[in-house]
């Protein structure tokens, strides 16, 4: 059914449950997984000299630490994965990674903020998945 599937993935609890979701989809249809994550490269306040290299190579450790823990989680699986880390806005490259890869799947995590949170910013997953060209499912974290 699903033979490309991409997965957002920043380590928390609603793409951890994401990440085993989209595992279990992989599996179940011998699908090549490509597991995402972006960096933003925004300081939190006004940046000065060096603080803007500062961000980047800790949004790239943060990066490459949930990749590894994504692989290793499919290795104990059984599952190769395809890594990748894109720089940008997350729901415009999720979207984008997505029809990069020719996926038939976006597999995303919600956080648990509130319906009424939720309309006013918009999440993340919900705007990749306006904008994606392919099939999107949502996974909440179990642990509301």
């Amino acid at each position: 059914m699903f033979q490309r599937i991409v997965v957002g993935y920043d380590g928390s609890p609603g793409a951890r449950e994401a990440l085993r979701m989209a595992l279990e989809l992989a599996a179940a249809n011998k699908s090549v997984l490509t597991v995402v994550a972006v960096e933003e490269h925004r300081p939190h306040y006004g940046p000065v000299i060096g603080e803007i290299e500062e961000e980047f190579s800790v949004e790239e450790v943060a990066s490459r630490r949930w990749l590894a823990a994504a692989a290793e989680t499919a290795a104990e699986r059984g599952i190769a994965i395809e890594a990748e880390i894109r720089a940008g806005h997350p729901a415009h490259e999720l979207a984008v990674a997505a029809t990069h890869h020719e996926a038939d799947l976006l597999v995303l995590g919600r956080s648990g903020h509130s319906a009424i949170w939720g309309r006013f910013i918009g999440a993340t997953a919900e705007k990749a998945a306006r904008h994606a060209d392919c099939s999107v499912l949502i996974a909440q974290d179990g642990h509301k």
